[in-house]
């Protein structure tokens, strides 16, 4: 009992201290993320210790099927570098949900296509003044909120009828309409997988 407690101390005092003065120790960073200002993503490589840096416009998205050993089923959204094979997961979902990661996938190239304003999410509410595009937009008052709509939401009525008609929308929104503007960025990509 006097080894727990003398552990317990430690981890608690002088551990947490030193942590707190060092946290390199635990958590390096390494300056991971997708850059919209650069157009570039920078990602651990496998295992974690070397960062792959490259243009956004030179990934491929993939949604790869797994069988998990206990019997669920999850879909990954999985961005490979068509150069050089490097690859991250974006987001996993149940499979019962895979529509979720074509959302994730549309916001991410408006997230990093500077011709656009940031996508109107919780996130960057806070950062949509800072980006130049994203200002002139909100200012021409062509967002259509108030410019702290996220902040003063009513949680309750979010979770009761705007995250279910929010989900609606993204289940039921005819994805493969949409341009693919990572296959116009390769001239004659289509013609060059189906040979």
């Amino acid at each position: 009992m006097l080894c727990i407690g003398g552990l317990h101390v430690f981890f608690r005092y002088p551990f947490a201290w030193y942590l707190e003065r060092h946290p390199e120790v635990m958590v390096r960073d390494l300056g991971c993320g997708f850059f919209r200002t650069t157009g570039k993503i920078k990602f651990r490589t496998y295992w974690g210790k070397e960062t792959f840096e490259a243009p956004f416009i030179e990934f491929d998205p993939y949604i790869t099927y797994h069988v998990q050993p206990n019997g669920p089923v999850e879909n990954k959204l999985i961005l490979r570098h068509r150069y050089s094979g490097q690859q991250t997961e974006v987001a996993t979902v149940p499979d019962s949900r895979r529509y979720e990661l074509y959302a994730d996938w549309d916001q991410l190239q408006r997230y990093m296509d500077v011709s656009q304003p940031l996508p109107d999410i919780p996130a960057l509410e806070a950062y949509r003044s800072l980006d130049p595009t994203t200002a002139a937009y909100d200012a021409a008052g062509k967002r259509g909120r108030p410019a702290n709509y996220w902040v003063t939401l009513d949680l309750e009525w979010w979770k009761r009828e705007g995250y279910p008609e929010h989900m609606k929308k993204i289940r039921e929104f005819p994805w493969e309409s949409l341009e693919d503007k990572m296959e116009n960025s390769v001239p004659n990509l289509r013609e060059a997988a189906m040979a």
